[in-house]
């Protein structure tokens, strides 16, 4: 049998459903950012790469376009300035057109170490542009022009036109031919990247698809084998072996619930025999004392009967099963977290809860029914506020929902309602649980003074529930079961709301 400190190491050693499926989004998110991270990286790269040197190609052609608009500009200097404005503005195009032709030159700047060739070219268009400084001003001073200020300017003119062919045939040929073969590596490179972009995202898709898979195996195949488990427990085979603890935490308490269980069946099981065997062979007043120390398991093992219905487990694994396979998750998470609350709740050995705890306890109830039935089963419930927190025995409510359901609802194909109603008159609360099933044989409304006259498991777990009622309350707690129009039935539960029972008095 598992204790609770038991299974309370379990759980630590053990992660939760959603833990899981948290730690694998997150591993998944985190290498798809890395790896597009990284994707990106290189491609900007190279495309900054080819940036740079298409912005070192229009800086070529910048240079090669002042050292016409200089040419130009002489040109309307010498030959065409018969005024003082019109030589003013030739003079200021000119000396722009220079300076703008010596940035764009020092923008393209290179050392000897890193290209010789590229280096030694533009050395040669520095010292032509020096050539033509130191060539202006002596032109300027032979204006107007004689012979000898004409050939200064033909051989200003000729520089010009010897630099800008320079510009385009070898300067730019020079890069051109330099950048070639970087831009072969770089459209190489990039058809790289993309075929490896591809197959990344193909093995992520194969690794996401497996982890998947292993996931949905790592639930479902503890469910089917609670699932089995259940089916013998429910054919009344105890010796089945015990479940193997594993899975996620959720998992492991319903392996270790149910473990727990099975022992604890068989226990009591065992215990009736050996006191049947006792009957035999002692006193009458010995006899008697052993009767009702029987009685008092019987009545123990008829709670926990009713407690914990063989045949709602085995729906209810059979449900988790189901919307595992059809990979469902979170309705996976919210049944498998549901069936663990109303575990924990069962195991309890409290023998008063507050109200509002036995509430919640059915919610999860209904809501383990609604994913089993569908659309054939509705439900409500209601509770003033001011008695939620009065205390009563625990499960007491729950057989009555059952009851409604597996009796009256489920006959009908087109399923129905159960409402559960609580209400307060004075020092007295009502409960009543009603359904719109197939109704109720008269026979069957007057329940048997003690569970062994029970002629049915439902009469057996109602007939509980008084007896423990009876015990706690006394006479001043009633029951009554009515017929309802047009179908279905009404229980109503009577309690007194005693001094004791109250937490907030």
């Amino acid at each position: 049998m598992i204790f609770p400190q038991a299974r309370a190491k379990s759980d630590k050693r053990s992660r939760s459903f959603g833990q899981l499926l948290l730690t694998y989004s997150l591993v998944l998110t985190i290498t798809l950012l890395a790896l597009g991270y990284g994707l990106f990286y290189v491609v900007f790269s190279q495309l900054s790469l080819v940036q740079s040197q298409t912005s070192r190609y229009l800086v070529i052609v910048q240079l090669a376009n002042h050292l016409s608009a200089g040419r130009s500009a002489l040109a309307r200097l010498v030959l065409e300035s018969d005024t003082e404005e019109k030589t003013i503005k030739a003079l200021s195009d000119f000396n722009a057109a220079e300076t703008r032709a010596r940035v764009a030159l020092k923008q393209l700047e290179t050392s000897h170490e890193e290209d010789a060739s590229q280096y030694f070219l533009q050395r040669g268009i520095e010292n032509g542009l020096d050539f033509i400084a130191s060539q202006r001003t002596l032109l300027m001073d032979a204006i107007p022009l004689d012979p000898a200020g004409y050939t200064r300017y033909y051989t200003i003119d000729t520089t010009y036109r010897y630099l800008i062919d320079y510009v385009y045939v070898k300067l730019l040929t020079n890069a051109v031919s330099k950048n070639a073969a970087a831009v072969d590596e770089t459209q190489s490179f990039v058809t790289m990247i993309r075929q490896l972009a591809i197959i990344l995202v193909l093995l992520v898709s194969v690794l996401y698809t497996v982890a998947i898979i292993l996931i949905v195996r790592s639930l479902v195949h503890p469910v089917q084998e609670m699932v089995e488990t259940a089916s013998e427990i429910t054919k009344g085979n105890l010796d089945t072996p015990d479940l193997h603890i594993t899975g996620p935490s959720e998992i492991r308490f319903l392996e270790e619930s149910m473990n727990s269980m099975k022992a604890s069946l068989k226990e009591r099981i065992t215990a009736l025999d050996e006191n049947a065997k006792l009957e035999k062979t002692i006193h009458q007043q010995e006899l008697q004392q052993i009767r009702t120390k029987r009685e008092l398991e019987r009545a123990r093992l008829l709670t926990l009967q009713a407690q914990i219905n063989p045949h709602f487990l085995f729906n209810a694994m059979n449900t988790i099963s189901r919307t595992a396979l059809l990979g469902e998750m979170d309705s996976t998470t919210a049944l498998i977290s549901d069936l663990s609350n109303i575990f924990r709740y069962i195991l309890d050995q409290r023998t008063t809860v507050p109200l509002f705890e036995e509430l919640e306890f059915i919610a999860k109830y209904l809501r383990i029914q609604k994913a089993r039935f569908g659309e054939r089963l509705t439900f409500e419930l209601s509770c003033p506020e001011e008695i939620r927190q009065t205390l009563i025995p625990p499960l007491i409510i729950q057989p009555f929902v059952e009851n409604a359901i597996i009796h009256g609802l489920e006959p009908l194909e087109e399923g129905g309602h159960v409402a559960i109603k609580l209400t307060q008159n004075k020092r007295k609360i009502t409960i009543e649980v009603e359904d719109s099933g197939v109704g109720i044989d008269e026979s069957k409304m007057v329940l048997p003074e003690s569970p062994d006259q029970a002629p049915s498991n439902n009469h057996i777990g109602m007939s509980n529930v008084m007896e423990r009622i009876k015990l706690y309350y006394g006479s001043k707690a009633s029951m009554t079961i009515t017929r309802r129009v047009p179908s279905g039935t009404i229980v109503q539960l009577v309690l007194p709301i005693r001094k004791q029972d109250m937490m907030w008095g």
